[in-house]
């Protein structure tokens, strides 16, 4: 999955001479060999499989002020899912500097069925239009012998339903660093539902 970030600099961005990272950490307790702390060079590929590439600025974006720097950002398909914090590491020939974790550049990642490298890929799109993007539905309850049915609303993307699948798998404690495992995450919610 690409992202878009913009970066704004107090001055344009010099390739030849200075160096741009992102860094994404995930959980209370990051950790580089767990792939919950990822360290992304621009224009290289972090050990799990992160990317990053300068690119040109998307049509309709742009904060204001200063230099901005525009950065397609690539997780890889088994990137555990979750909130992660995005801060910025610079070095240049004056010094380096690193940008403190604010919320506003929180970014969450989920599992996704576009992306035919992804595990919960969906070829077809009236499978997508069934099974996530639909809103409403019908479940089905009871015996073998008596079945019921009634409509549902999932309320997916209703304010605060992501949050709480998150809170589900903090409360559970499932480990932040397996949560890449789509068959894992089901097993967790499920034990919790």
């Amino acid at each position: 999955q690409l992202f878009h970030v913009g970066v704004v600099l107090p001055r344009p961005f010099q390739p030849e001479s200075d160096a741009l990272c992102m860094e994404l950490t995930l959980g209370p307790t990051p950790q580089v060999a767990k792939g919950t702390h990822v360290l992304i060079p621009l224009g290289e590929s972090s050990a799990t499989g992160w990317t990053a590439e300068l690119e040109e600025e998307p049509a309709g974006a742009g904060p204001d002020g200063g230099h901005t720097l525009w950065v397609g950002l690539c997780a890889p398909p088994d990137a555990p899912i979750g909130r992660y914090r995005l801060s910025v590491k610079t070095r240049t020939d004056v010094g380096e500097w690193a940008a403190p974790f604010d919320d506003v550049n929180d970014l969450v990642l989920l599992f996704n069925p576009w992306c035919p490298d992804d595990t919960v890929y969906m070829e077809k799109t009236s499978d997508l239009t069934e099974y996530v993007l639909n809103e409403t539905g019908r479940i089905f309850y009871g015996t073998e012998d008596q079945i019921a049915e009634r409509s549902w609303n999932y309320g997916q993307f209703e304010v605060g339903v992501l949050e709480a699948c998150l809170y589900i798998l903090d409360r559970r404690g499932m480990p932040h660093s397996a949560r890449g495992d789509p068959v894992m995450v089901s097993r967790v919610v499920s034990a919790m539902v």
